[in-house]
């Protein structure tokens, strides 16, 4: 194995108090061993214990875990920045509802490559995405993004979203591309495989039970959205007499590990539920500020014990794919809520980011802390950089301070995806290049024309689905 030491100002670990490698080292280091974490420390006493490994980053740089982005839709990554005018009941009609059906395997591995980079550029080693479209029998779309993965060196826990109550295909169709999926990713180094279920409102009583059936029955852990906006609330209570959570628990989906988006408007017997069945949430802060749904109860949620990550969520409703900017805005929208600067913590941010995340995804064995035996995935902020030149608190200089450009180093699985700032696998102006034509042709298809200035639109955000 082929050992590296990472030299920092300060580590922070994410290692839950008590651990045996402490929370944060001032003047330390990770020693990587192949695709390994072998040691974690101060700088001295590794240097002096493995004198011949080579040494990358500096004596005032700050090294993280890598984060930990629990929710995305790598399906949106040709419409970055449209029809931010719209609530989220407007914008799946207007927008997502023309988008899907005209998603092919390019245009998802052209996305995935174009948002993925951003994503690696905040320090994001791990994406949990859910691409939502119409399945595709002869040519699934869902490969494209396991294969743009692999190249991009991203870990990825993929799914597939899509529903049938507004079409006339069935069940069958998306569990085939659930089998597709499925496939490329056990075949793939960095990826790994989920169930996707759009939301409640998108699925005939039927297709919903064959996807709960097809989770439990192939031991799959499952990635949904619940309660983003009240109105699913109401619309899952009058259809079935219960939340949307109610509705799960009671049909067995928490049988499985679940990952649930959102989840702004969860009352207390639904934050209970989750409590007790295990359930994961993704708290997803910039784009429930963008499609103006609400800002979820973290505070309560964690209260309970419920594991909350942070998510960028898609490119076409957050827009942006840059994890320090939810990070920071998950804390600042809890003390807006409750209005006391003690309401989040830089460093609770700093935990919902990485091993918080990793536990929403029932990854942190793996994933998600800075310790020996875990996966040699994390991140190097610049500490020459004007931003970090003094750091008083390292929490808050990574929360607060710190943006993508301070992302100097990324690590997955102990090779850099990142260095000095950019990728290293992938050709950035190729992958620019190769997404705009896909990304004109994407939004002729859809008749998004009057939305986007690549087609002529007039921008003027006054026309309603």
């Amino acid at each position: 194995m082929t050992q590296t030491l990472i030299r920092a100002g300060w580590v922070l670990t994410a290692a839950p108090d008590g651990a045996a490698t402490p929370a944060a080292i001032r003047d330390g280091a990770v020693l990587l061993d192949g695709d390994r974490i072998a040691a974690v420390g101060t700088y001295a006493d590794l240097a002096a214990a493995h004198p011949d490994a080579p040494v990358r980053g500096g004596a005032y740089d700050v090294v993280t875990p890598g984060f930990v982005n629990t929710h995305g839709h790598f399906s949106e990554g040709l419409i970055t920045g449209i029809g931010s005018q719209y609530t989220l009941w407007e914008w799946l009609t207007a927008l997502i509802g023309r988008v899907n059906p005209v998603m092919t395997r390019d245009k998802a591995h052209a996305g995935t490559v174009l948002q993925g980079i951003q994503l690696l550029r905040s320090g994001v080693t791990t994406a949990n995405d859910m691409f939502c479209a119409d399945p595709v029998p002869d040519e699934p779309a869902t490969p494209g993004v396991v294969q743009a993965l692999e190249e991009l060196g991203l870990r990825g826990v993929v799914s597939f979203g899509s529903g049938d109550v507004d079409r006339d295909f069935g069940a069958t169709p998306i569990l085939e591309e659930f089998e597709a999926l499925r496939e490329a990713a056990a075949a793939s180094r960095y990826s790994t495989f989920r169930v996707g279920v759009s939301s409640i409102g998108r699925y005939t009583d039927d297709t919903w039970q064959e996807h709960v059936d097809y989770a439990v029955a192939g031991g799959h852990g499952v990635h949904v959205h619940f309660h983003e906006v009240r109105e699913e609330v109401t619309a899952a209570r009058q259809r079935t007499g219960r939340t949307a959570i109610g509705h799960a628990e009671a049909t067995g989906m928490f049988q499985v590990p679940v990952i649930a988006a959102h989840s702004v408007w969860v009352d207390r017997e639904d934050r209970e539920r989750y409590a007790a069945n295990g359930v994961g949430v993704a708290h997803n802060p910039v784009a429930n500020g963008i499609l103006a749904s609400g800002i979820a109860p973290i505070a309560e949620l964690r209260a309970l014990g419920v594991p909350v990550g942070i998510g960028v969520d898609g490119p076409a409703s957050n827009d942006s794919q840059d994890f320090l900017q939810a990070m920071k805005t998950a804390a600042l929208l809890a003390r807006v809520r409750d209005l006391q600067a003690t309401a989040m913590s830089a460093r609770e941010a700093f935990e919902m980011g990485t091993i918080g995340g990793a536990r929403a995804l029932r990854m942190e064995d793996e994933i998600g802390s800075l310790e020996p035996g875990k996966r040699a995935d994390l991140v190097v902020l610049d500490g020459d950089s004007p931003t970090l030149a003094n750091v008083h608190d390292p929490y808050q200089a990574v929360v607060f301070v710190a943006g993508s450009r301070e992302v100097r180093d990324v690590w997955v699985d102990g090779e850099l995806s990142v260095a000095d700032g950019d990728v290293t696998r992938v050709d950035v102006r190729e992958a620019v290049e190769r997404a705009r034509p896909l990304a004109r042709q994407l939004v002729a298809e859809a008749g998004l024309e009057r939305l986007s200035a690549l087609t002529g639109g007039t921008l003027d955000g006054t026309e309603r689905p």
